[in-house]
């Protein structure tokens, strides 16, 4: 009896032992995956955005000028045609076709007024030649009446005084009368010249309409004003023009030929994010369809004003990225990966994000002191999606865990 309870105490002894060792060695031992040797080094901090290949200086080709003249009332026109999109094109090739039906229904307009108005400058012309004639010829009697009147005031000479004074009274009203005349005929001739003139210039203002609506609608055919690729333009919302969309007078912008002499990679940042960037940041681009292939480049430009486009949740800036590399392999419109360097520190205390723990106001990382795993403090500084630099609290060659071997709240801080 005696025997089997010294069994049994052996037997429960040895179960104690090894649950006791068992936590101890789950508390003091965990796997190397769990485990980082602190280092220092390089530390990058690095926005990443999506970007497209463009030419820093390209010619824009827009809804014709004659088109857009204010005169014409022409706001908006449809994209009927269009080369394709990469085209290589010459000087003068077609480039776009834009639906002349406004502008032919304007012509049609305009004729109407056109012929209304030139029906109105003959009569014109025809009322005032027949008034300023007849205003003429009554002059012309006046003034035969006047050199009558003087024969007979010289007559009068050898005739009695109050005859006299009769017929220099008939001379004096004859001349009053021609002078009177004289005056009618220049007030008329001036009242039908202004008249004229306002015709005229009526007459002129739909001709002059008339030779615009016809060049625009030659214009409609839009050609590459010098050599180039061939890119398209964008609507507000940032998605390319297609057949059937609209230019107007506001956003005129049908095609772009990119000088692919100086590239950039033309992104768009959020608002949240704006203010962490400037001109002159350095970029890291890499190119899609390049793969393996990285180029460096610089911010030159950041918009004053942000917009609205399709796939973002908020307002976006446009940013420009100069390219410092040039390669013939890269063409217009490749999507680019652009990492903007935010901030760079060459050697500084950092490890990885999951070995961070805590909150806000408290944070520690699992460390091995003394043959036992502690929480200890530590001070975090810029991290990016990988990586939290470390201000103080670590140093090199220090063990840390990502995963605790037990609940974190049994884990007592390290008071050293």
């Amino acid at each position: 009896m005696a025997i089997l309870k010294n069994k049994y105490f052996i037997i429960i002894t040895g179960i104690v032992l090894i649950v006791v060792a068992g936590i101890f060695i789950a508390n003091n031992t965990l796997s190397n995956e769990n485990v980082h040797t602190v280092r220092s080094g390089s530390f990058e901090l690095a926005l990443n955005t999506k970007g497209e290949i463009q030419g820093k200086n390209a010619v824009i080709i827009n809804m014709p000028d004659v088109l857009r003249k204010r005169e014409l009332r022409i706001y908006q026109l449809q994209i009927k045609d269009l080369v394709a999109e990469g085209t290589v094109v010459k000087k003068g090739d077609w480039v776009a076709t834009l639906d002349a039906a406004t502008i032919t229904q304007r012509i049609q307009s305009n004729n109407q007024d056109l012929d209304r108005a030139r029906a109105e400058l003959n009569d014109a012309q025809i009322d005032s030649t027949i008034q300023l004639t007849k205003l003429r010829e009554e002059l012309e009697e006046f003034k035969y009446d006047l050199e009558y009147k003087k024969l007979e005031l010289d007559q009068s000479k050898y005739e009695s005084t109050a005859y006299q004074r009769k017929k220099q009274t008939e001379y004096n009203q004859t001349l009053r009368m021609m002078e009177q005349k004289r005056r009618d005929l220049e007030l008329r001739r001036l009242n039908l010249k202004m008249r004229l003139q306002r015709v005229e210039a009526q007459f002129n203002r739909y001709s002059e309409q008339d030779r615009m609506l016809k060049q625009g609608m030659m214009a409609c055919r839009v050609m590459a004003p010098k050599d180039g690729i061939v890119l398209y333009a964008k609507r507000w919302n940032g998605i390319k023009l297609q057949v059937g969309d609209n230019v107007d007078i506001w956003r005129p912008a049908i095609a772009t030929l990119p000088d692919m002499s100086v590239l950039v990679s033309e992104t768009y940042v959020q608002e949240i994010d704006i203010t962490k960037i400037a001109v002159g940041d350095s970029a890291i681009i890499s190119i899609d369809a390049l793969p393996g292939k990285q180029y460096t480049g610089v911010i030159s430009k950041i918009a004053n004003i942000g917009q609205e486009l399709a796939g973002y949740d908020m307002k976006v800036f446009r940013v420009l990225i100069d390219m410092k590399e040039k390669d013939k392999a890269i063409k217009p419109a490749m999507t680019t990966d652009n990492k903007i360097i935010l901030k760079k520190l060459d050697e500084t205390i950092k490890i990885p994000r999951e070995f961070l723990f805590g909150t806000n106001d408290t944070q520690y990382v699992l460390i091995r002191k003394e043959g036992k795993i502690w929480k200890k403090v530590v001070v975090p500084g810029l991290d990016n999606d990988t990586e939290v630099t470390i201000i103080s609290g670590l140093e090199e060659n220090d063990k840390i865990y990502a995963e605790p071997p037990v609940e974190l709240d049994s884990i007592p801080y390290y008071k050293g």
